[in-house]
């Protein structure tokens, strides 16, 4: 890894039996850096990178990753978004300079915010077709009430519809800056060669009267709290849960694994109970997210009307069969080396390398070896689990979101 003099950082992993690379540009800016005014515009910005560049239009770009065969892509998430490229290792120089370009000068014309705004129109009307993604953004919204983490990624229609060419600019100007830029590569690239390339890159381009905001963070809501959306989905859906711990936390590791315990595989409790004994849910699983100042866990299940009654009260007989008798060795055996698997799975990718690498440069400020997570995991004990259900699943402290016609 190296930070450039401007704050830009370059992190890369070398492989040198892979023909291709991993390329991506991850910026500081999500949907945790808005505001009820201008909701989705992290997500605009993403869309609009690809409309053009002060030199290139949307067809240019096209035809430029095309002709070397490169796939593209972005996404934005709450605390980040990502511009990447997967090609062959011949167009390194190629693929470099156009993420740049895409990144550092977009031309964010006019015509091309007002169509991307109708895109995006469609995709949060889309949202509403996905009961699970419409509920799960109603529960970060209660949980997180008040805190940035409750603002939906693709925001909300009416924020979008009020915002100026110049309300875009200035919020890119604030947020892509080199000090809140990390560029990621993982594949048959040399980072001595990788680092020179960028400077070169960098040197392009005028970050003058670019400014690195910082939002302010208020303190994480503690209060519980229901919520009921009504829908003529014929699934009823529920979630269930609250605030979790951050990525720095010492209780990551136990947490993620008494998720995994609870509801995060097909030998967890809350799926062979619910779904596998009983048939009352195709859907039931257990999740959490860590961020960089707080966390979310949330069990979710899918059912009839009829039977969520009964779902819910399974889940909180289980919280409590694991407070009153904690969790049984060979069940954290088991979720250990499923969440193992599934970690060392993941980095035969190239571009999850290329992702953990930059997410972990990103928001923890350095990168935890494969190794090394391993042994934290390796490290847990039941006592670790049986402190964390105690800390985290109280039941006054959890909330509850449903979603669907009743009856």
């Amino acid at each position: 890894m190296t930070e450039l003099k401007n704050g830009l950082k370059v992190v890369s992993e070398y492989i040198p039996h892979f023909r291709s690379i991993s390329l991506g540009f991850w910026i500081r800016a999500g949907s945790r850096n808005e505001t009820s005014l201008n909701s989705g515009i992290t997500h605009l910005i993403e869309h609009l990178l690809f409309k053009g560049t002060l030199k290139r239009t949307y067809k240019d770009i096209a035809i430029a990753f095309d002709s070397m065969g490169a796939e593209f892509n972005a996404f934005t998430d709450k605390e980040n978004c990502c511009l990447y490229s997967d090609f062959i290792d011949l167009h390194l120089d190629k693929c470099l300079g156009l993420l740049f370009d895409v990144t550092c000068s977009p031309s964010f014309l006019p015509e091309n915010i007002s169509l991307e705004k109708k895109v995006i129109y469609e995709e949060i009307k889309m949202l509403k077709d996905n009961p699970t993604e419409t509920i799960f953004n109603s529960f970060f919204e209660l949980v997180f009430d008040g805190h940035p983490l409750s603002m939906p990624i693709l925001g909300k229609k009416k924020a979008l519809s009020g915002l100026k060419r110049n309300h875009i600019i200035d919020y890119y100007k604030s947020s892509f800056t080199p000090p809140n830029i990390v560029i990621a590569a993982a594949g048959n690239v040399k980072h001595k060669e990788l680092v020179e390339k960028v400077k070169k890159n960098v040197d392009k381009y005028d970050f003058s009267g670019r400014k690195n905001i910082v939002s302010n963070i208020p303190a994480i809501p503690k209060k519980a709290r229901n919520r009921n959306i009504k829908s003529k989905n014929l699934a009823f859906h529920i979630v269930y849960g609250g605030i979790g711990c951050n990525r720095s936390s010492k209780d990551r590791y136990p947490l993620s694994l008494f998720t995994n315990i609870l509801g995060g595989s097909m030998s967890s409790r809350l799926f062979q109970k619910i779904r596998e004994d009983l048939g009352l849910s195709y859907s039931i699983f257990a999740a959490n997210s860590q961020y960089t100042d707080a966390g979310i866990i949330g069990i979710h299940a899918a059912s009839s009307y009829k039977n969520h009654k009964k779902i819910f009260e399974l889940i909180k007989k289980e919280l409590e069969d694991v407070k009153k008798n904690g969790v049984k060795p060979s069940e954290l055996d088991i979720s250990k080396e499923n969440m193992k698997g599934n970690i060392v799975l993941s980095v035969e990718d190239i571009s999850s390398r290329m992702v953990r690498l930059g997410k972990s440069v990103m928001m923890d400020g350095n990168i935890v070896t494969i190794n090394d997570i391993l042994r934290k995991i390796d490290d847990v004990r039941t006592g670790d689990i049986d402190d964390i259900v105690y800390k985290y699943y109280q039941t006054d402290k959890m909330s509850l979101v449903t979603l669907g016609a009743k009856g």
